[in-house]
């Protein structure tokens, strides 16, 4: 059933404005994914760190977490804080965590099997890379999701 009074238009036009904004205010700035990025790749580096002392190593990665945590968590907009996890938002994050376990991982064994330094290096910037292009994608639909767009 179409309406052709004007005023119902109107409305409809400013209900889609509104939703639009919504979107464009719970989307993170782009420096977020950078951050998440670096945050998966710090791990992939690892076996550079095989000659320092044991504590060294272990604390090393911990601490540059932290400074990165700290550092993407300050101006987070208050609309972003917001945003309560869904099932779906749960399952590309874990996706993500389970992305760099792998690419750690293989990049680990095959450093230490082949002996190839570049690998893991590689790897973290592959992460970087990854995390960068596909978090603000994920990030819209996450958004539209939460604001009623998709709807």
């Amino acid at each position: 059933m179409k309406n052709n009074d004007p005023a119902v238009n109107e409305a409809l036009e400013a209900v889609e404005r509104a939703r639009a904004l919504n979107v464009e205010r719970l989307q993170r700035p782009t420096r977020y994914w950078a951050m998440l990025g670096l945050l998966l790749s710090v791990f992939a580096p690892i076996p550079y760190l095989t000659g320092l002392p044991v504590l060294l190593q272990f604390v090393a990665p911990l601490v540059l977490v932290l400074v990165i945590a700290l550092f993407a968590a300050w101006k987070q907009p208050t609309a972003v804080r917001k945003i309560r996890l869904s099932g779906r938002m749960a399952l590309q994050l874990a996706a993500f965590a389970i992305l760099a376990g792998i690419v750690g991982g293989v990049s680990r064994a095959v450093h230490a099997e082949e002996g190839w330094w570049w690998v893991p290096l590689a790897a973290a910037i592959l992460l970087f890379v990854i995390v960068a292009t596909v978090g603000p994608l994920m990030d819209r639909s996450w958004a539209r999701q939460v604001s009623g767009a998709g709807k």
